[in-house]
């Protein structure tokens, strides 16, 4: 191996790191270039690759499912599996976990990054939502590229609205709660593992900060240790990743998930109580987001169709009129609300943790005097897709819903893809 290791910071639109985390990588010893997501042809010409922090594709569908959906991972995914070191930092993080280059045994996306939440010891919501602050993170497993140059605690900043580790899945939890998968979890000071907000900052199952595979040369962490022109503590984990490379600690193979063996996930009939009120919600200005995840579901599926999307609420306790009355699920100079019709090309997700939903309860609880319950879905009209061995790809390849963060409904329970 050449003294100086060469390393690729990848930046998709909308990364706003790449700069820092390529200044990072120089500083402890790598010779870092800045290339484009679609520099696909250069990718098997460096030692390491980093997807930096930011909002590529600004979020839309999922914090990084759109980029995780790019050509350029396939060739990352080989890579990968060739033991190249492959480093994701935030949004890289949330992309990694969408891109099935972490796997737990056979399951390619064994987790999932949801929103933040901020719980006290009491298990009481304290805030949601993007967070920004300094937090410490201590390392679990020393036997990875990441996490192999220190045991001490790493006190680094956190920048983020999705952060937080989570699964459904029994195999993946044990990997998280064991350490198998896990290279740092957030800390106190004193390197005792956070049970709570602040010094687990997102909510993450077990305190998770950073997951890697089980051979420890690929990873995703949510901390940013690049955001820092000087000396500091992420420094040790650009250390670490140098020392590994010269040191020809990766094994010759290494096992990289395939999202074309995800199985199709449950869809289940979308039903709502008699006296449950549900309605819709489309934006009458452009949608940006239903764009680009129509162009990505394009990609995927290789031929053109009309994608629309839209938010169907169900209240229960309060009347249209009343929800109407309160302003807040409707802003009426770009949203239309209307009775919720069922169509049969329509695919509903549901996250399994919906905290926005929950905030609009309180509010309306709060502003009409009385208890109001909220369901929130995302639709996707997908058109004259329905039913083709096209969409059947789309649910399994997990681009409308990772199967660790929501559940997957039709009105229409008959549907066979």
């Amino acid at each position: 191996m050449k003294s100086i290791p060469s390393l690729a910071v990848i930046a998709f639109p909308g990364n706003n790191s790449e700069t820092e985390t390529a200044r990072a990588a120089q500083n402890n010893g790598f010779e870092a270039e800045i290339i484009r997501w679609n520099e696909v042809d250069k990718i098997g010409s460096y030692d390491a690759y980093i997807l930096p922090g930011g909002f590529s594709f600004e979020d839309r569908g999922r914090a990084g499912a759109i980029a995780a959906r790019e050509p350029i991972f396939k060739a990352l995914r080989a890579e990968g599996a060739r033991g190249k070191v492959i480093l994701g930092i935030c949004n890289g993080a949330q992309m990694m976990v969408e891109s099935g280059l972490i796997p737990v045994g056979s399951d390619p996306l064994p987790f999932a990054l949801a929103d933040n939440v901020r719980r006290d010891t009491s298990d009481h919501v304290l805030g949601t939502g993007y967070y920004n602050a300094w937090c410490a993170i201590k390392p679990e497993r020393t036997d990875t590229a990441f996490s192999g140059n220190t045991d001490a605690v790493l006190t680094v900043p956190v920048a983020h609205g999705e952060g937080r580790f989570t699964t459904r899945s029994d195999r993946a939890q044990t990997a998280l709660e064991s350490g198998s998968h896990v290279a740092f979890r957030y800390s106190d000071e004193n390197g005792e593992t956070a049970t709570s907000y602040p010094a687990n900052p997102n909510g993450a199952t077990a305190a998770v900060a950073m997951i890697v595979n089980i051979e420890g040369t690929v990873g995703a962490i949510m901390p940013h240790p690049e955001r820092y022109p000087l000396e500091c503590d992420g420094d040790q984990i650009f250390k670490a990743m140098h020392a590994w490379i010269i040191e020809g600690k990766s094994p010759s193979t290494v096992v990289i998930g395939d999202l074309s063996s995800q199985s199709l996930p449950e869809i289940k009939p979308f039903k709502t109580d008699s006296s449950a009120v549900a309605l819709e919600k489309t934006l009458i200005i452009t949608d940006n987001e239903g764009f680009s995840v129509s162009q990505a579901a394009r990609d995927l599926m290789g031929k053109d169709f009309d994608l629309e999307k839209s938010f169907v609420y169900v209240f229960a306790g309060a009347s249209e009129a009343e929800l109407a009355s309160t302003g807040l699920v409707a802003n009426p100079n770009k949203e239309t609300l209307v009775v919720f019709e069922p169509k049969p090309q329509q695919i509903l997700v549901e996250l399994f943790e919906d905290d926005p939903a929950l905030h609009l309860a309180d509010q309306l609880t709060e502003q009409l005097g009385k208890t109001v319950t909220v369901r929130r879905l995302k639709a996707w009209n997908f058109s004259d897709a329905i039913g083709t061995p096209e969409i059947e790809s789309i649910l399994k390849n997990g681009l409308i819903c990772n199967p660790n963060s929501g559940s997957v409904f039709m009105a229409y329970p008959d549907f066979n893809a």
